[in-house]
């Protein structure tokens, strides 16, 4: 099996610490996750792990944004953003539905307890909430950028009160 990323032309089987079966690159330290290893292994682990929150620290990942090939089927591997404090790109095939990881990414998925969400990482839903977020911190770096820091913190905590005030339709009226 040709490595996706560096194009070695072998990787090894071996087993990813708390994770399914995979092949890893023996020259890029990436891995190759089947997708019926990676189903077998949800399938036998049972239920899902609580996400472990965000926290500042960010783990040392190199996030290799070259276009890679299926080392099973051949076709274009499709990035997606894992978001929930990690800021990478995994990729899979919309051919078999396996999985490349770069070194040190399924480590940091692990410590957040995503190593068993692979599956709704590459879902709709997921990326549209990613992209919610983007925009909204868009948005606000943007307030924050026009408004100053003091501004709209005021303005933050006026926006609050009318949102939990019982009169709130009154006070959207008189406003505009």
């Amino acid at each position: 099996m040709k490595c996706p990323s560096c194009k070695a032309k072998r990787m090894s089987a071996v087993e990813l610490p708390e994770g399914p079966k995979a092949f890893q690159c023996g020259k890029c330290g990436g891995h190759w996750i089947p997708y019926s290893a990676y189903l077998m292994w949800l399938q036998e682990k049972g239920s899902i792990e609580a996400e472990v929150p965000y926290t500042e620290l960010e783990p040392d990942i190199q996030d290799s944004t070259a276009a890679k090939i299926c080392p099973e089927c051949g076709k274009f591997l499709m990035r997606f953003k894992v978001g929930h404090g990690l800021n990478f790109f995994i990729e899979s095939c919309s051919g078999c539905g396996g999985v490349w990881l770069d070194e040190h990414e399924w480590g940091a998925l692990r410590n957040r307890n995503l190593h068993d969400e692979l599956h709704r990482v590459f879902s709709t839903s997921w990326q549209k909430q990613l992209r919610d977020e983007d925009r909204e911190q868009r948005i606000e770096e943007a307030y924050l950028k026009r408004l100053g820091k003091e501004d709209y913190q005021r303005l933050r905590d006026i926006h609050a009160w009318i949102q939990e005030h019982p009169k709130r339709n009154d006070i959207l009226t008189y406003l505009q």
